[in-house]
C-alpha cells in the first residue's frame, strides 16, 4: 500500500480470522477499512472520490492485495488484485494476476466484504440514491451482466439529455432496453430476500413487522419505457430531468405499514440498516461459495444493549461459518464481546501494529 490517506506506506499480514484495530478516532481505523475493500469495486464505501484518498503531498496511490479463496466445491487458490491512481492525469489502473483490465467490470469482485457502520443509518433514513448505490454495488458482484446494462443505461440517460431532436428515438431505445434489465434485476433481488431481511430484522430484536420492497421509477418493461419517454420529452427538456426510468427506483423500508425512512425511530432504523448489511453478507456469501469479510467499523456504537447484544451473536455466527471479521474500535474497554477472541493490533498516527 502506498499514499492512501493518512496510512503508512508498507506491506500487512493479515491474521486469518481478522482483527481488532484500536486506535483513537483520526489515526486511521476506517481508512484501513476504506483501503481494504477499494479493490471490492474500486471506488471507497465512503463515497469518496478518488482524488480525496490520496495522501496530501502525493501524486496518487496504489493498494496491491494477495488473497487466498475457493469455494466451496473448488480447490484453494490465491489471487492478486491492485489498483493504482494517478491524480496528475486522473487515470485509474487496476490489474489482476499482473494482468491490466480493460474494463472495471472484468476485474470487480474477487474482493468481498460488507462494512456495518453507525452511518449505515442513511441507507434507511437519507435519499433514494443511497439505497439504488446498495442494490447496484450488491447487483455488480452477484448478478452477471449488470455492470454492463447499468453503465450502458447510465451512458443512455446523459446521452439523452444533450442529443439533438433527431438522435433522441436511439438513445431512448437504449434506455429503455438497458433499464427494462436493470429493473428486472432489482425487482427479481428484492422480491427473492424480502422474507430473509423480515427475519434479519426480528433477530435484531424487530417487534413490528418490517417489510422490503421495491418501487420502481418507472415502466419495466422495454416497450412500455421507451413509450413513456417518448410522451415525455418535452416535460423532462423543460425541467432539465428525465422522469421516468431506473435512475428513480427505490426500495421501500416500512415498520407496521409506515414508512420507515418518514416515521422509524433511531433505533428502528439502525436495525433496518444492520439487517440490509447482514443480507447483502448472504447474498456474497450464496453467490460466491464462499463467505465475504465483516468489516465493523464502530459498528456497535449507539446501539442499545439488546441490540447490541443481538448484532454480537450474529457476529460470532459469522465467525463461525468462515467469515473474516476486521472491526475497528476507539478503546480497548468498548470492544464487543464478540469479537474479543481476535487478535488486537493498534494503530497511531497510520501505523498498524499487533498490540
Amino acid at each position: 500500500m502506498q499514499s492512501f490517506r493518512n496510512l503508512v506506506d508498507g506491506e500487512i499480514a493479515l491474521p486469518e480470522h481478522g482483527l481488532v484495530l484500536v486506535g483513537p478516532n483520526g489515526h486511521g481505523k476506517t481508512s484501513f477499512l476504506e483501503a481494504l475493500l477499494y479493490l471490492e469495486v474500486f471506488r471507497s464505501f465512503r463515497g469518496a472520490r478518488e482524488r480525496e484518498l490520496v495522501r496530501f503531498g502525493a501524486d496518487g496511490f496504489r493498494i496491491e492485495a494477495e488473497l487466498e479463496a475457493g469455494r466451496i466445491d473448488a480447490p484453494t487458490h490465491r489471487r492478486t488484485v491492485s489498483a493504482g491512481f494517478d491524480a496528475r492525469t486522473r487515470a485509474k489502473r487496476v490489474s489482476v494476476d499482473g494482468l491490466v483490465a480493460a474494463r472495471l467490470a472484468e476485474a470487480i469482485g474477487h474482493v468481498r466484504g460488507v462494512v456495518l457502520s453507525p452511518f449505515d443509518a442513511e441507507l434507511v433514513a437519507g435519499a433514494p440514491r443511497e439505497r439504488r448505490r446498495y442494490l447496484d454495488v450488491l447487483l455488480a458482484l452477484t448478478v452477471p451482466g449488470y455492470v454492463e446494462s447499468l453503465a450502458h443505461f447510465a451512458r443512455a440517460l446523459r446521452q439523452r439529455s444533450r442529443s439533438r431532436a433527431a438522435d433522441l428515438p436511439v438513445w431512448e431505445a437504449l434506455m429503455a432496453r438497458t433499464g427494462a434489465e436493470v429493473s428486472l434485476a432489482r425487482r427479481t433481488w428484492v422480491e427473492a430476500w424480502a422474507e430473509r431481511y423480515r427475519e434479519r430484522c426480528a433477530a435484531m430484536g424487530e417487534r413490528a413487522e418490517p417489510r422490503l420492497a421495491y418501487v420502481a421509477g418507472g415502466p419495466e418493461t422495454a416497450a412500455e419505457l421507451e413509450v413513456a419517454l417518448r410522451l415525455g420529452r418535452d416535460r423532462d427538456f423543460a425541467t432539465g430531468r428525465t422522469s421516468v426510468g431506473p435512475h428513480r427506483d427505490d426500495l421501500r423500508l416500512t415498520l407496521a405499514g409506515r414508512d420507515l425512512r418518514a416515521y422509524g425511530s433511531a433505533g428502528q432504523q439502525r436495525t433496518a440498516a444492520i439487517a440490509l448489511r447482514l443480507l447483502e453478507a448472504a447474498a456474497l456469501g450464496e453467490a460466491r461459495g464462499e463467505a465475504p469479510a465483516i468489516c465493523l467499523d464502530d459498528a456497535f456504537a449507539e446501539l442499545d444493549g439488546e441490540r447490541s447484544a443481538r448484532l454480537g451473536g450474529m457476529v460470532s455466527d459469522l465467525l463461525a461459518d468462515g467469515s473474516q471479521v476486521f472491526a475497528t474500535v476507539p478503546r480497548d474497554g468498548e470492544m464487543p464481546e464478540a469479537v474479543r477472541a481476535l487478535p488486537k493490533w493498534k494503530i497511531a498516527e497510520g501505523v498498524m501494529n499487533p498490540a
